[in-house]
């Protein structure tokens, strides 16, 4: 049976499709943006690239929020 359409040209338009949102994650963790680009690898490996990008960001470290301030002291009831 044919295909309809051609694997390479299924696995490159989810490639395009999935580039934006994994470059905005990347941005947003604080690492450089570029890494999202080894989605292009599953164009010619399928899902090898989905793999490398799970790596990069499984395997790196996030940034955290700063502490919160200690909380004010609490005033005494006055007693009379």
């Amino acid at each position: 049976m044919q295909y309809f359409l051609d694997p390479f040209w299924i696995n490159l338009a989810s490639s395009l499709a999935v580039l934006w949102p994994l470059w905005r994650i990347f941005k947003r963790a604080g690492l450089n943006p570029v890494w999202s680009l080894l989605i292009f690898v599953s164009v010619a490996i399928p899902l090898l690239g989905q793999l490398l990008v799970l790596l990069v960001l499984f395997h790196s470290k996030w940034p955290t929020l700063p502490p919160k301030p200690a909380p004010q002291p609490r005033k005494k009831p006055r007693t009379v």
